[in-house]
Formats: structure tokens, C-alpha cells, sequence
């Protein structure tokens, strides 16, 4: 009987979700002025005692921004970067944890999900 190998859906679930942040990574080294202009805006919203704010607003009002600078017209921020910005500020600022509600990417629910099961089942397309 041969040995084979056997990827756990976790792993699976893991490498997903590492291969998600590396493309954001990627895309956030190719954009820095967009981080220095979300980690500004952050900050400008603290400075004026705000306890929580939404990186969506942030996200919004740089998307206007560079809308109205674009000669072109076409200025992305995807919307599933915005949740990987609001996560990546709080990584690079820590001390301001919690400043944006983050709700647990799909993965990492899957992955609770079957830590949780006694039979390791999950559903993975919803």
C-alpha cells in the first residue's frame, strides 16, 4: 500500500488565505501612496477623538480623491482591500487595535468552523 500525502482542509483553508494576503502585499507595494494616505486619514480621525471609525469612509474618500486627480477616470480600490487595509493598520499601528471593526475573512470562519466539529466537515462553497 502506498503512502500518500492528504492536504487537511485547514491547510487547504490556510494556503487560501495566505495566497489572499500576498496578493494584497503585492498590490499594497505597488500602491504606497495609497497606504500613506489611509494611515493619514486614520490618524486625522483619532486626532479628533474618535474611538472607532470605518476604513470604508477612509477608503471612500480616497477613491474620491484620486477620482478627481485621475485624468482617466479609473481609480481602484477593491472592496475586499479595504478590510485588508483596515487589518494591516492595525498590525502596523497596534496601539490602535480595534480602531476599525474587522469581521473575520470567509477562511478564517471556515477554519473556526472545523476546529469546532467534531468530524472536521465544513462546507467550502457557499
Amino acid at each position: 500500500m502506498s503512502h500518500e500525502h492528504h492536504i487537511s482542509t485547514v491547510d487547504l483553508l490556510q494556503s487560501r488565505l495566505d495566497a489572499r494576503r500576498k496578493r494584497f502585499l503585492k498590490w499594497l507595494s505597488e500602491n504606497p501612496d495609497v497606504w500613506i494616505e489611509f494611515v493619514n486619514l486614520s490618524l486625522m480621525a483619532i486626532r479628533s477623538g474618535r474611538k472607532q471609525y470605518s476604513a470604508w469612509l477612509i477608503a471612500a474618500r480616497i477613491r474620491c480623491d484620486r477620482e478627481i486627480m485621475s485624468s482617466d477616470g479609473d481609480y481602484k480600490i477593491s472592496n475586499e482591500r479595504i478590510g485588508w487595509l483596515a487589518r494591516y493598520f492595525h498590525h502596523k499601528h497596534p496601539e490602535h487595535k480595534g480602531f476599525y471593526k474587522t469581521r473575520p475573512l470567509k477562511e478564517e470562519k471556515q477554519i473556526e468552523e472545523l476546529k469546532a466539529r467534531p468530524y472536521n466537515v465544513v462546507q467550502l462553497h457557499r
